[in-house]
């Protein structure tokens, strides 16, 4: 049961979980779905009774990295169409609304607990009445860039406004969800992100490794690393490079990378054991164009001990200054003078990274983001949405 504190009780085996955590992106693995996979572990070994619900892609994805057992979901939604026809896959959300609806049916979670795509395929339960009062997990400033389509973006301002409460990963995301529709007094935006430092920690030795980790997408800027990266390697010839990611822009950046004859020195592609690269970087790229803050993957880094290079735009400035790394304008001169100098004084550059994990290990621990949203869980349970099936067994 969910108590007015914020604590949850682990109910008994079969019965009704009090929070469904529902996390669907059959489009890739990124920085939220890594994020929201330690969030359900975190909610599990605290106690909390929570069953989660995802797509079979993802599900794989995050097994093969090692942040889920195979046998954890409570439910793994299938995806028929995406198997056959890889540029129709988003039909496969259609399906997941009558499996997740029927679940919802069945189960009868007194909080769901929705991220990216789980947003989508509850509407029809909330909209029959089968599906409990709502949290809504927001991490991207602009909704259109999130879902990338006009329906899309239709479908998500109807969940905003349908959900109890709103988490918003940042002030500025905030102000957004209040511009596509939701209630300002449901929106609670959280005072960090979380990062699994056991996990994500500094090798003994540190390398001279530059690394760019995120979707290979307008919005990182992976072209721009390219770029800056041929005029470091020109003056730092022992540097390797390393673009752990996927996506659209894949074909674009090896083509840059063939052109500036950088292929000996040069890593692309996503890895499952990312911490890996990550541990022995002496420095990380973070090249957003709209804000670094507070990225998933900037703060995995920052827990490795890299020192760090930013675009200086948005809300970097919070969690990227002159004690942990350097921001810079978004240009492929700036950057690569950043990462020279970084590069020309490792030892200096290693202590700037040490500050950047305490600075993870201050500000960004599980634990409080976990309290954050407990808090969420029990402000909606009590929120007085209940769905159709509560409503019906209260009048028996």
């Amino acid at each position: 049961m969910i108590e007015p504190d914020g604590k949850t009780g682990v109910g008994q085996a079969g019965s009704a979980p009090d929070v469904a955590l529902i996390l669907l992106n059959n489009s890739g693995i990124g920085g939220t779905e890594r994020r929201f996979a330690q969030v359900y572990r975190g909610l599990r070994a605290r106690g909390v009774s929570v069953s989660l619900v995802i797509n079979e892609s993802l599900q794989q994805r995050l097994v093969r990295s090692g942040l889920l057992e195979p046998d954890e979901a409570a439910l793994v939604v299938k995806e028929p169409v995406g198997k056959v026809a890889h540029t129709w896959r988003k039909a496969d959300y259609g399906l997941a609304c009558v499996s997740v609806g029927w679940w919802l049916l069945k189960t009868k979670p007194k909080v769901m607990h929705l991220v990216l795509g789980g947003a989508y395929v509850t509407l029809p339960a909330q909209a029959l009445g089968w599906a409990p009062p709502a949290v809504l997990s927001l991490v991207c400033p602009s909704l259109r860039d999130l879902v990338g389509s006009a329906s899309g973006l239709w479908l998500y301002r109807s969940a905003l406004k349908r959900a109890a409460f709103v988490d918003a990963l940042t002030e500025s995301v905030g102000v957004m969800a209040e511009a596509e529709g939701a209630a300002p007094d449901r929106i609670r935006v959280s005072s960090g992100s979380c990062v699994d430092t056991d996990r994500f920690r500094p090798a003994r030795a540190k390398k001279p490794w530059v690394v760019f980790s995120g979707r290979l997408i307008d919005e990182k800027n992976p072209l721009l690393f390219v770029e800056a990266c041929a005029r470091v390697h020109r003056l730092v010839p022992e540097a390797r490079f390393f673009l752990l990611g996927n996506g659209p822009l894949r074909r674009p950046v090896e083509e840059s990378i063939r052109r500036h004859k950088l292929d000996a020195c040069t890593d692309v592609g996503w890895r499952d054991e990312v911490q890996e690269i990550l541990g022995p970087a002496l420095l990380f790229a973070s090249l957003q164009r709209m804000d670094n803050y507070p990225s998933q993957a900037l703060l995995e880094a920052m827990a490795c001990g890299a020192s760090v290079v930013a675009t200086d735009v948005g809300l970097t400035g919070k969690l990227v200054d002159d004690t942990v790394g350097l921001r810079v304008p978004a240009d492929p001169v700036s950057v690569a003078e950043a990462l020279v100098r970084l590069l020309a004084d490792p030892e200096r550059t290693q202590i700037l990274g040490e500050r950047g994990r305490e600075r993870v290990l201050r500000e960004h621990s599980l634990d409080a983001y976990l309290t954050h949203l407990e808090g969420l869980y029990a402000a909606a349970g009590e929120s007085g949405a209940q769905p159709a099936y509560a409503s019906a067994e209260a009048r028996r």
